[in-house]
């Protein structure tokens, strides 16, 4: 009696393998996109207090990301531009949603590779709940804004 697997017991076994790798890696990129996006969602809501503590104190909007008391990790591009592993966080550059009380526009965080998106803060409420806005630039950055529950159709420029 020979011991083994046959042929056709290993095709199944990778047929199977093949199978569930097919459903689960989805899922997992997904989840790991969605994880990013909310690490740029708290980071553009922090840097968005920032922007107001500094516009409250001095009437005026910051100049660059130093002034803001937020600590922004990533290579600074320019004064108003920070890029983080993911990221690229603009100050000032939602024009279209000022922080409201001031005349500065909010954070801008723009996803760098892959399906690009961005994310900001519209200033406004939806069902009574304040919200973020998301909006890509293509149908797979739209599903990843759609999957957050916060997209859009608005732009922050």
């Amino acid at each position: 009696m020979k011991k083994g697997f046959t042929l056709v017991e290993m095709l199944v076994v990778v047929l199977i393998i093949g199978i569930l790798a097919s459903v689960a890696i989805p899922n997992y990129t997904r989840s790991v996109e969605k994880s990013r996006a909310t690490e740029a969602m708290n980071m553009v809501k922090a840097l968005n207090d920032g922007v107001y503590a500094y516009a409250a104190e001095r009437s005026a909007c910051p100049p660059s990301f130093s002034k803001v008391l937020v600590e922004v990790p990533g290579t600074k591009i320019s004064d108003t531009q920070v890029q983080g592993k993911y990221f690229s966080y603009k100050l000032n550059a939602a024009v279209n949603a000022p922080i409201p009380g001031t005349s500065c526009g909010g954070v801008v965080a723009e996803r760098l590779s892959g399906d690009v998106y961005r994310i900001w803060n519209p200033y406004s409420t939806v069902g009574g709940k304040r919200t973020l806005a998301c909006k890509g630039d293509n149908e797979r950055a739209q599903n990843i804004c759609k999957s957050m529950g916060i997209q859009t159709t608005q732009t922050p420029y």
